[in-house]
């Protein structure tokens, strides 16, 4: 069963939830979109959750979690979660995870963690977390893995040593 959400006679169309195998949401918002696989076209949608791929153009969700790849271009919102690859193409996130590479052209996330993450030309990353980072000319990442981890020992011996002190009083 394929599901659509569109509406050609008015130029928007709302839905609450759409499910099936494969979706289409073009130029709509809807609340929920649960499905195999999942396409998001001029659309804004509260939340994909598939267990397949998610391709979104031009659109934007709250959260996205596809149980393979997915793609984004020209599109973003606060969470990707994915079970594969992403890749982000004149987009942003807020967070971006996955067990796959993910690799932002034009683009970017505040908080990206992955196995690899590649930053391509004039993209950035706030907090890059992967064993593997890749950055292109004019790529920005603020804090990789070491200066992440590093904070994270100088904040938790910091707030040791004030809970230590406060104790003693």
């Amino acid at each position: 069963m394929t599901a659509s959400i569109q509406d050609q006679e008015r130029t928007r169309a709302l839905a609450r939830e759409v499910s099936g195998e494969a979706v289409d949401v073009r130029q709509s918002a809807v609340a929920l979109v649960r499905a195999d696989q999942v396409s998001v076209e001029q659309a804004a949608v509260g939340g994909v959750i598939a267990r397949g791929n998610v391709t979104v153009s031009q659109a934007g969700a709250r959260t996205l979690i596809a149980g393979e790849r997915l793609d984004v271009r020209q599109g973003g919102g606060a969470m990707l979660l994915s079970a594969g690859p992403v890749e982000v193409t004149m987009g942003g996130f807020g967070t971006a995870i996955a067990t796959g590479g993910v690799r932002f052209e034009r683009g970017g996330a505040m908080i990206a963690i992955a196995p690899s993450i590649e930053v391509g030309e004039s993209s950035g990353v706030g907090i890059a977390l992967t064993p593997r980072l890749n950055l292109a000319p004019g790529a920005r990442v603020l804090l990789g893995l070491r200066e992440a981890a590093a904070i994270g020992a100088v904040a938790g011996a910091v707030i040791g040593l004030v809970i230590a002190l406060l104790r003693r009083r």
